[in-house]
């Protein structure tokens, strides 16, 4: 029983963060950040910490494979680099970020139409 309380007093100490959801990317990939709005960047011990001013699009570019993180962060939402952790901070659950999605501005985004293509055997 002892033993139990020595583990939450260790649990009490080490630093929390608490999000509804979120994503944690390994820093060291990471080659740029790319934020269409207003933000704050904040130093801290471990690294730094940028609160968005409005609702933003956030590319994350990492090094390898020319591979890119597209996600959209609300008011409020945090990017905090601690140590070695990129963490990516939602104050909502992922539900509430699926309505934010901006499909028409992804050149990626596919169309619900189809093309018209005349079939030449018909003529």
């Amino acid at each position: 029983m002892a033993e139990q309380n020595g583990n939450e007093n260790e649990a009490e100490t080490q630093d929390l963060t608490e999000a509804a959801s979120g994503v944690i990317i390994n820093a060291s990939q990471l080659q740029s950040i790319d934020i269409s709005e207003r933000f704050t960047r904040t130093k801290t011990e471990t690294g730094w910490r940028i609160q968005l001013g409005a609702s933003a699009r956030v590319v994350v570019n990492f090094m390898t494979s020319m591979r890119k993180l597209e996600i959209t962060l609300m008011q409020d939402d945090c990017i905090e680099r601690d140590g070695d952790d990129l963490i990516l901070i939602r104050n909502q659950s992922a539900d509430a970020y699926r309505s934010q999605r901006g499909v028409s501005s992804s050149p990626l985004a596919r169309s619900n139409e189809r093309p018209s293509v005349s079939d030449a055997s018909e003529n």
